[in-house]
């Protein structure tokens, strides 16, 4: 199961939110089984099934919401329960 951070740039009217809107959004992925925030407050932590093309939906999923990505780094961990 791959884990990606995603840490993104809220545009100005979305400053004062705690990116509830991306979570829900990457939830609804198929691919997506947990859906976690980082702690600094600029990313979520997304663990899903596959590859490269579901990380990409991810990425587009953010970009589609309205955050631009500012960095995605990958690692291979199993979320703990």
């Amino acid at each position: 199961m791959a884990d990606v951070h995603v840490y993104v740039d809220s545009p100005p009217e979305k400053k004062d939110t705690a990116l509830e809107d991306l979570a829900e959004a990457l939830k609804k992925l198929d691919h997506v089984s947990e859906v976690d925030f980082i702690s600094l407050g600029n990313g979520v932590a997304v663990w899903f099934e596959r590859g490269r093309a579901e990380q990409e939906v991810i990425e587009r999923t953010a970009e589609e919401t309205g955050y631009s990505i500012s960095r995605v780094t990958v690692s291979t961990t199993v979320p703990e329960n």
